[in-house]
């Protein structure tokens, strides 16, 4: 039976929170500042690690790569400051700090600073096949969002 007060960090004993923020730069300047970042030019930090969802931030030197990463869920990631080429499979992505990738479940991606750069990249957990996000309840917005928006700034993250 789950009482909905699972553990903070590991070992810790403490009650997770319902709402944690978070202010991202000084995460992001306290990555750059780690012996880690100095000797190997990246570094990454986990900010949520739940059952469905994890936040991972990485700080990245230019010309560095990531290796070459794969994850079972879909996942996002957005670019914070610097730009990142990214190559997901065959395609290659150029993208600068506001610009977004979306990855579908078990591909293959890594990443290579073109400039000091940084990443958010946010997974969530594989769900349990026929199964999708429950549709969310407010009496003044629409059940469902739209997906066939022609995002500006689209064509700028197209392969390279």
């Amino acid at each position: 039976m789950h009482d909905g007060k699972a553990g903070g960090p590991k070992g810790s004993g403490e009650p997770r929170k319902p709402v944690r923020a978070f202010d991202t730069m000084a995460a992001l300047d306290r990555l750059k500042s780690e012996k880690t970042y100095e000797d190997h030019g990246r570094s990454i930090l986990i900010l949520a690690n739940e059952p469905s969802l994890k936040l991972a931030l990485t700080a990245i030197a230019a010309g560095r790569r990531t290796g070459e990463r794969r994850v079972a869920g879909a996942s996002t990631v957005q670019v914070l400051e610097g730009e990142v080429r990214f190559r997901v499979e065959e395609e290659r992505h150029e993208l600068s700090a506001g610009g977004t990738l979306v990855l579908r479940g078990n591909v293959s991606y890594d990443a290579e600073a073109l400039s000091d750069a940084a990443f958010l990249h946010t997974l969530v957990q594989p769900l349990e096949q026929g199964r999708g996000f429950p549709q969310p309840v407010h009496p003044t917005e629409p059940a469902e969002g739209r997906a066939d928006l022609d995002l500006p700034g689209a064509d700028r993250a197209s392969e390279r």
